[in-house]
């Protein structure tokens, strides 16, 4: 046998087995040195992100990606040491003031989120980051909005502003005019009496929502194409004091929430177009025109609850072609002659997937609880609805403050022209009530010469209809710490507040100075109010006194008053005069206007704030 042949040949000729395994264990080497390549490039890829996006993380906060959690710490100040890679910034539900906000935080070039809601804030941060889209204020003290703290952040899209302090004052009529990607702006549960003005023509959702807006003027919300959702919810508004061309103008405006009015009907030149929400719950509607509704075929949900309604104009619902919810719960549906379209358009006409909540008989007792949509021969010999009972006439809102003085300022919404209020004011436990009358339109009185520190319960009530109840509330004579409670509950009528015994002597005394005063006067030739010091019973100047001084006479149980107590008087400049011997409560002449009489309230003081 050759040298060579099977016998004697080479090592991988007789063992092929043990090559296939080198083989093997190499291309599982190759393998495992590939895979250990990716892991490592991935972890350095990853540690290098982190160190591009950290550059360190304060020793306070918590840091994850482009995200800085630094809330809930009780901190005082924004921590030093942020990264300058942040995009995320959460610094809510700290005690950070406005001392707090340091300059640096501007020079954040990547964040685009900051959360600061729930801190002591009183202005808008004066340094916001330009990348900034996103910030949220909520549940601070913020009073005011300025042009220049927003221009620092041209590309802010969303600014949340809910539960702060911001009055129609505050916000500046060009506060808005570098904000042009401004899309969302919340300003529920603020101070506010009116639509903010300068609004961004890009704004796509507005919340007013829990505010003081008791009259919208005309072209309130003009320039403002791209609006699409718009609430307005617990404020004012009123049909009469809202401008037949209120939404007129918002062509795109696809939800509209008008909830707890005084709505007395659905508001006039609704959006029809694009509307597909529509919320009027919780005013004091009664009717529904027969138009109201018209061409809104877009309209999807529709809240009529919580109102007056007794029945519904045949076809108000015709043009409602895409409706699915209809909510109609707590009204005084009267099942007669005005609803008996009702059923058969619901059978036959209404929205194939249409819901309908709320809809039950009030009215009369044999249909009472049952739904509307059932009724057939029940309704065939309908019945007239009775007569709505007499509105009760509604207290004006009212809102009590301390002043300097001390004194307090008295505010509500206000009434129309001529309307006239009357006020009163009593220090409980100490003094009787004492009343005048206030012009409504002005929406402002302030009562000055109380005690210092002293709590006074303030009343106001419309002299027409006779017998409307009264709206009070509390205030305290505090500078510092002016309080008030709102009391929406009945108060006492004033005519029934006692009178000391010392006190109606006292008056006794100053009734009998007046007549003497006024004697002297007639004697002397003189005509009231020609020099300071002339007041009532010679005592607070710049009054006018003119014989037959109407002042009740004061018992236990009397009100100290200075107008007549049925009729209202002529308006005279700076307060009420009139004919008949009234006593007209005129402005100060020799003092600039301040008002004056008698300390403690006892004698109402000059309507200063207006004429």
């Amino acid at each position: 046998m050759r040298a060579g042949g099977r016998p004697g040949g080479s090592p991988g000729h007789r063992h092929p087995h043990r090559q296939r395994q080198r083989q093997q264990r190499q291309r599982q080497h190759r393998r495992q040195q590939r895979c250990w390549g990716a892991a490592a490039a991935a972890v350095a890829a990853t540690l290098a992100a982190a160190a591009a996006v950290a550059g360190g993380c304060p020793a306070v906060c918590r840091c994850a990606g482009g995200r800085v959690y630094c809330n809930d710490r009780g901190l005082t100040a924004v921590p030093e040491g942020l990264p300058p890679g942040a995009t995320t910034l959460f610094l809510q539900n700290n005690r950070i003031g406005d001392a707090g906000i340091p300059p640096r935080l501007g020079r954040l070039p990547a964040l685009r989120v900051l959360y600061l809601y729930a801190n002591a804030l009183e202005h808008l941060p004066a340094h916001l980051p330009p990348a900034l889209r996103e910030l949220h204020l909520q549940d601070n003290n913020v009073r005011a909005l300025g042009r220049r703290a927003l221009a620092r952040a041209p590309l802010l899209e969303r600014l949340h502003l809910d539960d702060n302090s911001v009055s129609a004052a505050g916000i500046e009529e060009d506060a808005f005019a570098e904000s042009p990607r401004l899309r969302l702006l919340f300003l529920s549960r603020n101070h506010l009496s009116s639509v903010p003005p300068g609004l961004p023509p890009g704004l796509e959702e507005l919340r007013l929502d829990d505010n003081r807006i008791a009259t919208i003027p005309l072209r309130a919300f003009e320039g403002l194409p791209a609006l699409r959702r718009l609430v307005l919810d617990g404020n004012l508004l009123a049909n009469r004091r809202m401008a037949d061309d209120t939404f007129a103008r918002l062509h795109n405006l696809s939800e509209l929430s008008l909830g707890r009015n005084a709505l007395a009907a659905p508001p006039a030149n609704l959006p029809r177009a694009r509307l597909r929400r529509l919320s009027l719950a919780a005013n004091a509607i009664s009717h529904v025109p027969p138009g109201a509704l018209a061409r809104m075929r877009a309209l999807e949900r529709l809240d009529l609850s919580d109102n007056n309604l007794t029945t519904l104009p045949p076809g108000v619902f015709d043009d409602l072609g895409s409706l699915s919810q209809l909510l109609l719960r707590n009204n005084p549906w009267f099942c007669g002659c005005g609803l008996a379209w009702l059923p058969e358009w619901l059978r036959r006409r209404a929205p194939p997937r249409l819901q309908v909540r709320g809809l039950l008989c009030q009215a009369p007792e044999r249909l009472r609880g049952l739904p509307v949509g059932e009724l057939r021969a029940e309704l065939r010999a309908c019945s007239t609805p009775p007569p709505p009972p007499p509105p009760v006439p509604a207290a004006p809102a009212l809102w009590v403050e301390a002043a300097p003085g001390p004194a307090l300022r008295v505010r509500w919404p206000p009434a129309p022209a001529g309307a006239a209020l009357r006020l009163s004011w009593l220090r409980p436990g100490a003094g009787a009530v004492t009343e005048t009358l206030v012009r409504g339109e002005r929406g402002e009185y302030v009562v000055t010469a109380l005690q210092p520190r002293a709590a006074y319960r303030v009343c106001l009530a419309a002299l027409e209809p006779p017998g409307a109840p009264p709206r009070c509330a509390h205030g305290r004579t505090d500078a510092t710490d002016a309080d008030t409670d709102t009391d929406t509950t009945a108060a006492p009528s004033p005519a029934t507040a006692v009178v000391p015994p010392a006190v109606a002597a006292a008056a006794a005394g100053l009734a009998l100075g007046v007549a003497a005063g006024c004697y002297r006067r007639r004697r002397g030739g003189r005509r009231g109010g020609d020099k300071a010091g002339g007041g009532v019973g010679g005592v607070g100047g710049g009054g006018v006194t003119r014989p037959g001084l109407p002042l009740r006479p004061l018992r236990d149980g009397g009100v100290r008053t200075v107008f007549p107590p049925a009729a209202v008087p002529a308006v005279a400049s700076g307060g009420y005069g009139g004919g008949g011997g009234v006593v007209g409560v005129t402005r100060g002449d020799g003092d600039g206007g301040a008002a004056r009489g008698f300390p403690d309230g006892r004698v109402p003081h000059a309507d200063y704030g207006g004429s």
